[in-house]
């Protein structure tokens, strides 16, 4: 049976990188194939599909381990659900809110597929599979990115922050995608059996900088900047400066690269540059100080999972504040928001701490992968979007293998209660596709089609 199960996640894993990759670098054709107009919603139905029929698939395995859950987690996980139920039940739209928390249940899901696939395989191969995953994923997309920067050049046809990313309904979605797929291009330099790549990630890793600087991604730079910082405090001296040069070289190269492609040649084309500073908050903060000022109305609870999407008087019509933080403020209360920041940096604090000693350093990219995502989160919808949420999911399940962990041989009882969740959260979620309620305007949540009213 634990041979069969090896079978089954190696064909998870390469299934999940060709459903990535069909999602992200080939949506737009994709899309097209399967008669879906909006891509955004192609992404959310292939996290669906992908995460329930590979889950269902693990249920008829009679043998399989899970981590051991601490107290502590145990005590969170409660407490967030019983609370978010409440806060649903007392919302304006009580079915809405119960979608937002069966997304969350479908994520727990896919935590629950992937730290049973990812147990089944070697440490030191998998990581190898990851990055290998991280390098061609980056390699595509900037094959498509090049392609359309020389055909811009050869029109003599300016572009925009948008013009030569594509596959994504907006730049953003891709930028949260690198700021957790950077850190894994890290690999090779804390692991001896992608010592030969070093050379090909700090390339790769370049290309990422200058995109993210043509993109203007001020939130994916400083998560980034700012996650290397909390990594390099915590690394042991020899290894942090070599990080810090390495890290270095990639955003001086990504810079060069980004001067001589984006600004020089573009002007020396088309006598004109598309690059500005933008020093506004892009309405975030407007969004912000509306919470804040609203949120005493509701404090203890708030207003109910995915309320921001119909939330009244708010300065935008976005259906996400853009803050993880104040989302959890606005949306789950006071009570649960203090709750999770406390969780997060409890088992984050102990996780890199760990993560830093010498033993496990080949696993430390994950960790900053996940940092540099969750601080992203505190300006963009890190939290909200569907590969995004996807991509956060796993870096964490693969975190939690690190050190000694415990695990469990699961029951039917386990397994059973895994099926009937899988079961309930899928057909909740593909129900409200185009459901009449959402309004027909671009402003994604779940779908992208994501107000309810406004």
């Amino acid at each position: 049976m634990f041979k069969l199960l090896k079978v089954y996640s190696k064909s998870v894993l390469i299934a999940f990188a060709s459903i990535f990759m069909l999602g992200t670098i080939f949506a737009n054709k994709f899309s097209q194939v399967i008669g879906i107009e909006s891509v955004y919603d192609t992404k959310r139905l292939l996290l669906i599909t992908s995460v329930s029929f590979f889950s269902l698939g693990l249920c008829f395995y009679n043998k399989f381990e899970f981590i051991k859950i601490s107290t502590i987690t145990k005590a969170f996980v409660v407490t967030f659900f019983l609370s978010s139920f409440y806060s649903a039940f007392l919302s304006k739209y009580p079915f809405w809110s119960m979608v937002e928390i069966a997304n969350i249940g479908l994520l727990i899901n896919a935590f629950v597929l992937f730290t049973v696939i990812i147990k089944t395989f070697r440490k030191d191969r998998f990581i190898v599979a990851v990055f290998i995953c991280a390098l061609l994923f980056s390699i595509f997309t900037f094959v498509k990115y090049i392609l359309f920067l020389i055909f811009s050049y050869t029109d003599a046809q300016n572009f925009n922050i948008h013009g030569l990313v594509s596959g994504y309904v907006n730049v953003r979605f891709f930028n949260q995608l690198q700021v957790m797929v950077i850190p894994l291009l890290f690999f090779p330099f804390f692991n001896q059996h992608l010592r030969n790549f070093r050379a090909v990630a700090l390339g790769v890793m370049s290309l990422h900088w200058a995109v993210l600087l043509q993109t203007e991604a001020r939130g994916g730079i400083i998560s980034l900047l700012l996650s290397s910082c909390i990594i390099l405090y915590f690394l042991p001296k020899n290894y942090r400066k070599q990080m810090f040069f390495n890290l270095l070289k990639t955003v001086s190269i990504g810079i060069c690269l980004w001067l001589v492609f984006i600004i020089i040649i573009p002007y020396w084309l088309m006598d004109s540059v598309t690059f500005q500073i933008r020093t506004s908050s892009s309405g975030r903060l407007d969004l912000w100080l509306y919470i804040l000022d609203v949120i005493t109305d509701r404090i203890w609870f708030g207003f109910g999972p995915m309320s921001f999407a119909w939330a009244e008087g708010r300065p935008l019509a976005n259906t996400h504040p853009h803050n993880l933080v104040m989302q959890l403020l606005y949306e789950y209360g006071f009570l649960i928001c203090v709750v999770c920041l406390s969780w997060v940096i409890n088992r984050g604090y102990k996780q890199l701490k760990f993560s830093c000693q010498l033993q496990s350093l080949s696993f430390l990219p994950v960790s900053y992968g996940v940092i540099a995502g969750l601080i992203y989160s505190l300006v963009s919808g890190v939290a909200v979007m569907p590969f995004a949420q996807l991509m956060l999911v796993f870096l964490v399940a693969i975190q939690v293998q690190q050190g000694k962990r415990s695990f469990f041989l699961v029951d039917k009882f386990f397994r059973i209660g895994l099926f009937i969740s899988i079961l309930l959260t899928a057909w909740f979620l593909l129900y409200t596709y185009k459901h009449e309620q959402l309004l027909p305007v671009l402003y994604p949540r779940i779908w992208i089609n994501g107000l309810i009213d406004y």
